[in-house]
C-alpha cells in the first residue's frame, strides 16, 4: 500500500489480513529542492502570462480532486491573489468554469495544460500557497513537491493528505469554503506563521527523500518467496 490511509481502506473494505500488508511510500527526489533563479521565475511567469501573486494547484481537474473549493475560496481572498491550475481538464472543468463565470472570477483563475517538467519548479517557487482540496488520494505526491519548493500547503481532510503534508500544513473539510479561505489567508506572504510552517515542512519532507519504492517492493517479493520455500 502506498500510504497508511490506503492500508486502512483495505482493512475496512475487505477481510485481508493486516499482517500481510506493507506500506511503501513513494519517494521524493531532489528535483524540487533546487532553488530557481529570479530571472527564470520571471521568464516562466511571463511565458504563461501569470500574475505576481497566485495560489497553485497541480493535478487533473476532475470531480474527486475538488478544485471548485479553491475557486469558491477566492471570493474571500484579496483580489490581487489569483489561482493557477496546472493539469489536464476533464468534464468537471465545465462545473468549475460555470461557477467562475457566475461570480465574475474567470480573470483570477489561469488554467495551464501541457506544462513541461522543466517549468514546474519555477511555478512552485513563484507561488504563494499550494492548495490541494482533493476529497481522496492514495498519497498526494504534488504536496511533497510543494514542501520541497518552500511553498506552504492547504489540503483537505478525509484521506491521506495529512501523511504527505505533515503537521506544518493546514487541513480543512473538503466542503468548508470559509475554512479553506481562512487557512489560505494564514499562509499568505507577510503572515505571522508562514515562514515557521515552511521551515517545519522542509524538515518533514526529508523523511520521503531518498526512499526507493522499487527496492521496497523487491524486498516484499523476496519475503514472500522465502515464506513459500
Amino acid at each position: 500500500a502506498i500510504s497508511e490511509c490506503t492500508k486502512r481502506d483495505i482493512l475496512h473494505y475487505s477481510n485481508f489480513p493486516e499482517e500481510r500488508i506493507r506500506v511503501i511510500y513513494q519517494g521524493a527526489g531532489q528535483y524540487f529542492t533546487h532553488e530557481v533563479s529570479e530571472a527564470t521565475k520571471a521568464a516562466v511567469r511571463a511565458q504563461y502570462r501569470l500574475p505576481e501573486r497566485y495560489l497553485l494547484y497541480v493535478g487533473t481537474v476532475e470531480e474527486r480532486k475538488n478544485l471548485l473549493l479553491a475557486a469558491q475560496a477566492l471570493r474571500s481572498l484579496p483580489k490581487e491573489v489569483s489561482l493557477v491550475v496546472v493539469g489536464r481538464l476533464t468534464k468537471y472543468f465545465a462545473k468549475v468554469r460555470a461557477f467562475l463565470r457566475e461570480h465574475q472570477l474567470e480573470w483570477r483563475v489561469h488554467f495551464l495544460q501541457g506544462v513541461p517538467n522543466e517549468a514546474l519548479p519555477a511555478l512552485y517557487q513563484s507561488g504563494e500557497v499550494f492548495v490541494y482540496p482533493s476529497r481522496y488520494e492514495g498519497f498526494g505526491l504534488p504536496i511533497l513537491e510543494a514542501l520541497q519548493s518552500g511553498l506552504p500547503v492547504v489540503a483537505c481532510t478525509g484521506s491521506c493528505l495529512e501523511e504527505a503534508g505533515g503537521e506544518g500544513s493546514l487541513y480543512v473539510h473538503p466542503d468548508d469554503v470559509e475554512g479553506m479561505a481562512a487557512a489560505i489567508t494564514r499562509l499568505l506572504r507577510g503572515s505571522a506563521e508562514r515562514e515557521a510552517r515552511i521551515a517545519q515542512n522542509r524538515a518533514y519532507v526529508k523523511r520521503f527523500e531518498g526512499l526507493n519504492p522499487a527496492q521496497g517492493v523487491w524486498e516484499v517479493y523476496q519475503e514472500v518467496l522465502a515464506a513459500r520455500r
